[in-house]
């Protein structure tokens, strides 16, 4: 048992207070008693000032010892941690210290986690007159409690509980009601489950507190996906209603809540339809059978399918999300008349001839060819890069310029190509020396392609790539 899991399993116990008439008096949690011990010294364990008041494992072994002066002799009392303090486990009075007797006992009363015993000090006799904090009673000196808090020495009686005092500097869930405290709005006041921590509480304990932070502005709840008015509602995993606000939408079409692509953030607007490409979170509602345009493009619940965007909002690290639906027939028919209409203007016809495409080097840049084969969750479009052929003919001697790298391409397939713009800047030597053998010196151009039926290359948009996708399980093979 480590000394987190002792200090999580301990309870609170008295220390004995010196003894009256005692010229000095020691207190230890024992852990250990080495073979040589002869005296109090020589055994291991934790020291604690007379009448403290401290958390001690179950089972601990606490040894008193008080010395008493005219006559002079050791009084030794070893005594065991419980749950409900400490209880007497033997008591010896000797004219000398600790003798062989003593530290026989000691060994067969310490247990056998022993070593891993560890205690906390939660509160220690107060070193100057005081009045309690509770009841207000005056206390001499080493007549009560000084508690340590968060906001400093909080003295009380030894009977009285330590009351809720101060401001919380930190937020945190009520030691009351469990509900949250806003930092700075409540008090602190001693953790019940934990002896020696202190939680936040409130003044006054709402009737229906919020389980978690409020949230601070508008946004959508992850139960029921519909909007939070700032203030109103709570953060736990998540955004959600009050306790008892929620409400699941009446036209029973599922929601998710969307990452707007970073090209298209100016074209999202509430009440337009659009595709939408997502993996549901959890919690969120996977893709229903028979939604217009809806298609599962990965077994991971990646899917396309047509929504209607309800809201957008701007986060923290200003990426724009969308709070959308799932349109209708009559809502996506105007769009998927359109994607039909792509899907036709780009749908390749049955020409067979290759097309070669060839991308020079320029100073160590290279250009890469990849064919689209499917959608992507993190990279939108899933791609595989094709090998070049690569013909050095015509290269100079640093093969800085004339490497000429060439792949096929075929009919009824789009590709991506990537090539590098030159010339590269004067000192492209040095960039390259600075930032490594893979920097590139040059800029890039990159565009999709296909292969017309007389086999030459022509540039396509990327919505003719998305509608060339939409349509190619018909006709790839």
């Amino acid at each position: 048992m480590n000394a987190e899991r002792a200090a999580a399993q301990s309870a609170p116990a008295d220390i004995p207070a010196t003894a009256p008439g005692a010229a000095s008096s020691w207190r230890l949690v024992v852990t250990a008693v080495p073979a040589h011990a002869r005296a109090v010294r020589d055994l291991d364990g934790l020291w604690l000032a007379p009448g403290a008041r401290a958390a001690l494992p179950d089972g601990a072994l606490v040894l008193a010892v008080d010395v008493h002066e005219a006559p002079r002799r050791w009084t030794i009392t070893a005594l065991h941690a419980t749950p409900d303090g400490l209880e007497e486990a033997g008591r010896w009075e000797r004219r000398s210290p600790l003798g062989a007797r003593e530290i026989t006992a000691l060994r067969t009363l310490l247990a056998s986690d022993a070593a891993d015993h560890t205690g906390r000090v939660l509160a220690e006799q107060n070193r100057a007159p005081a009045d309690c904090a509770a009841c207000g009673r005056a206390l001499p000196v080493s007549r009560g409690l000084a508690h340590r808090t968060p906001a400093g020495p909080v003295t009380t009686c030894r009977p009285c509980p330590v009351p809720p005092f101060g401001i919380n500097p930190d937020a945190g869930r009520c030691a009351r009601c469990s509900g949250w405290v806003t930092a700075g709005d409540g008090q602190i006041a001693p953790d019940p489950g934990a002896p020696g921590r202190y939680r936040p509480v409130h003044r006054a304990c709402p009737d229906q507190p919020l389980p978690g932070p409020p949230v601070r502005a508008a946004t959508w709840c992850v139960e029921c996906r519909t909007t939070v008015p700032a203030g109103t509602g709570y953060w736990d995993r998540g955004p959600h209603h009050a306790p008892g606000h929620c409400a699941l939408p009446a036209d029973g079409l599922p929601r998710w809540s969307v990452r707007v692509p970073s090209r298209e953030v100016t074209d999202w607007a509430p009440g337009q339809v659009c595709r939408i490409r997502h993996t549901p979170a959890v919690g969120e509602p996977a893709l229903p059978e028979g939604q217009p345009g809806g298609r599962i493009l990965a077994d991971t619940g990646y899917m396309t399918v047509l929504a209607q965007v309800l809201d957008t909002r701007t986060t923290g690290a200003g990426s724009t999300v969308a709070l959308v639906r799932a349109a209708t027939w009559m809502e996506a028919a105007p769009l998927l008349a359109t994607e039909l209409d792509q899907a036709l203007a780009t749908r390749p016809d049955g020409g067979t001839f290759l097309a070669r495409q060839v991308v020079e080097r320029i100073c160590g840049d290279t250009g890469w060819v990849a064919e689209i084969t499917g959608h992507d969750p993190r990279h939108g479009l899933a791609r595989e890069f094709l090998r070049p052929q690569t013909d050095y003919d015509e290269a100079d001697a640093r093969g800085h310029r004339g490497v000429l790298d060439a792949w096929t391409l075929r009919p009824r397939r789009v590709y991506e190509v990537s090539r590098p713009l030159g010339p590269p800047a004067n000192n492209w030597r040095a960039v390259r020396a600075r930032l490594g053998r893979g920097a590139r010196v040059t800029a890039e151009h990159r565009a999709f392609v296909r292969v017309t039926a007389e086999g030459d290359i022509v540039e396509i948009t990327e919505e003719e790539v998305q509608a060339w996708l939409a349509a190619a399980l018909e006709w790839m093979s």
